[in-house]
């Protein structure tokens, strides 16, 4: 992969995988040899690259069991950060955040929003 040869050459560098369970699902249970392939890639290139490259890789799911559990061994992926879902207090202080510079209508009522919204 050209981007693990990038970040090798210009570290230090962070490679980010969105959404990995697209691309790295368990293998036992893909029909496909292609998705099995590109598992073992993955784990290939995570294996070659040294701790002292001074390259991160990071990754994101919000299905962390449906990717490969070779993946989530010691050594590719060292740490998992759970990050769930905002209760009220949470999303009324994302609301304030992202309206902060916004003029609100006067019937607008963002308690009430993070009260009936969800996630």
């Amino acid at each position: 992969m050209k981007t693990r040869q990038n970040s090798i050459e210009n570290s230090p560098a962070i490679i980010f995988i969105d959404e990995l369970d697209a691309i790295a699902p368990e293998r036992e249970k893909t029909y496909g040899a292609v998705e099995r392939r590109i598992v073992s890639q993955l784990l290939t290139l995570m294996d070659g690259l040294k701790q002292r490259s001074h390259v991160i890789v990071m990754a994101a799911t919000n299905r962390p069991n449906s990717i490969d559990p070779a993946l989530r061994r010691f050594g590719r992926f060292d740490r998992e950060i759970d990050l769930s879902i905002p209760d009220a207090v949470g999303r009324l202080e994302i609301l304030r955040i992202h309206t902060k510079n916004m003029k609100l209508g006067d019937d607008v009522d963002l308690v009430q929003i993070g009260n009936e919204t969800h996630g």
